[in-house]
């Protein structure tokens, strides 16, 4: 049986499977999230627990803790065209670039980047980092991290986590509302 993605705090149930996405047989089924749900990028370490979802909040709201156990992770500088993305840092220490501003938040601290603004976030030490992520309103969000971190479990990704480009092209422009790529920055 597929254990994707992972019910942490509840028996497992039945999951609903739709078809859609890439090319690779591999990437085309997605499964529907729950709050309590994990997924995990095996390639980067990265944990995603889900704690409300787009259903649950008729797409307002997406609210996940993100862990980040390797140190130096990094997600490249992107763009959510229609999402604001707010950071609640629980435990660890993060770098934050928006547009173009650097700066670090530790625990309780909150950075939040607006729709259509380019940012990033590290992990500037070696200890583990633990983000409460919320997404206004939720999108597809959830929907986008299930084919990335499925592309990292098929094999299909760098050793970072990263997609091969030729299927991130594939992949963006499934997901134009949610995610595009940043501008060249010169950082």
């Amino acid at each position: 049986m597929d254990t994707w993605p992972k019910r942490v705090d509840r028996p497992a149930a039945s999951r609903t499977l739709r078809q859609g996405g890439l090319r690779d047989a591999s990437a085309k089924i997605e499964l529907m999230v729950s709050a309590g749900d994990e997924l995990v990028n095996p390639v980067s370490g990265e944990r995603i627990v889900f704690l409300q979802t787009a259903a649950d909040t008729d797409g307002r709201l997406l609210e996940m803790d993100d862990f980040w156990t390797r140190p130096g992770h990094r997600t490249p500088e992107h763009i959510h065209p229609e999402m604001q993305e707010r950071w609640e840092v629980i435990a660890g220490s993060v770098c934050f670039r928006i547009a173009g501003v650097e700066r670090t938040a530790g625990p309780g601290e909150v950075v939040v980047a607006a729709a259509g603004v380019p940012h990033m976030a590290w992990n500037p030490g070696a200890e583990p980092v633990h983000l409460r992520i919320q997404m206004r309103p939720a999108r597809r969000w959830e929907r986008f991290i299930e084919r990335l971190f499925r592309l990292a479990r098929d094999g299909h990704t760098d050793e970072r986590g990263m997609p091969d480009p030729t299927l991130m092209i594939e992949l963006l422009p499934e997901f134009p509302r949610e995610i595009a790529s940043a501008p060249a920055s010169g950082h």
